[in-house]
């Protein structure tokens, strides 16, 4: 079939390099716009953009297909299949028209549930204890198509949003192949999502990245571990803002909230407002992120008993 494959992040990559190494055509991936990053605020291409240039594969920008006059351009495509992952912008109705099978939207969540634009982020942040990744078509609502199949596995105690997004990009790459063949022979079923079950997982700000060392150790955990590896939580210790990447609860009981309560070579453990959060990895402002015993042996006293977070 002839493919066209709507993507921006990693998260996407490996499926992209499984359709374009199949029997399939890809004809063209459409990417969003470069961003400008870092200090020198340069632009940045991504990683899908990086390998469709390298394959020469036909790139289009969000800006295009958005306009109404390009429709005859992408019509002449002969597109059987677009797929979308994780592209971060929304769709026409009129564009989700053009592929002769139709256009399928591989989703990082068991919808209903998590429709929106961070539903990895959310689930860890909530504390859920399972999580997937759904195939829907797609329709003019925003995640609200009838659902083709979905993957369900548990989120492993201390996992961040950058070890669910690996789990995601591999589960998607080994089942796309078999997902665009029966979508190709007709031979899959759609299932209707139940409205009753939906919920919304809206964007993650900055706003939120604060820590409130007087939440429960599983919200405070649920926190950075779901804010990683952005915008990623913080707090202030000794008039330092520290960045923290991966937690896991400790069952040892709380004292004052924020109270720094271990800090030797072995752990470093946080006073939440029942039990301890464990860092386990973490950086200095405008540092680089580490894990907590690496930590350790760089800056043995940095973090003592006798201070708290703020």
């Amino acid at each position: 079939m002839n493919i066209l494959f709507a993507a921006t992040p990693k998260i996407a990559l490996k499926t992209l390099e499984t359709i374009y190494e199949s029997k399939h055509d890809l004809i063209g991936v459409i990417c969003a716009e470069e961003k400008r990053s870092g200090r020198g605020l340069k632009f940045v291409k991504s990683p899908i953009r990086i390998f469709a240039e390298e394959k020469k594969i036909k790139i289009f920008s969000y800006d295009e297909i958005k306009d109404k006059k390009f429709r005859p351009t992408l019509e002449k495509l002969n597109i059987d299949l677009l797929l979308v992952f994780a592209f971060g912008h929304i769709i026409s109705e009129d564009l989700l028209k053009v592929a002769k099978h139709g256009s399928f939207n591989i989703h990082t969540s068991l919808l209903p549930k998590y429709r929106g634009a961070a539903p990895i982020q959310r689930s860890i942040i909530n504390c859920d204890r399972e999580t997937g990744i759904t195939v829907m078509k797609m329709d003019a609502g925003l995640d609200t198509g009838p659902i083709v199949n979905s993957v369900r596995f548990p989120i492993e105690d201390g996992a961040n949003t950058e070890d669910l997004e690996k789990i995601m990009s591999d589960i998607s790459s080994r089942n796309i192949l078999q997902t665009i063949d029966s979508i190709e022979k007709n031979t899959f079923s759609l299932t209707e999502q139940n409205e009753n079950e939906s919920s919304y997982a809206p964007k993650v700000t900055k706003d939120e990245a604060r820590i409130d060392w007087t939440k429960s150790a599983e919200e405070i955990v649920g926190k950075i571990n779901g804010l990683c590896p952005n915008p990623c939580a913080f707090s202030e210790y000794k008039s330092e803002r520290i960045i923290f990447h991966r937690a896991k609860i400790n069952a040892l009981p709380a004292s004052d909230p924020g109270k720094v309560i271990k800090a030797d070579k072995n752990k470093f453990l946080v006073s939440g407002i029942d039990h301890c959060v464990e860092i386990k990895e973490l950086a200095r402002q405008n540092k680089k992120r580490m894990d907590y015993k690496s930590f350790y042996n760089g800056s043995k006293d940095f973090f003592n008993s006798d201070e708290s977070f703020k």
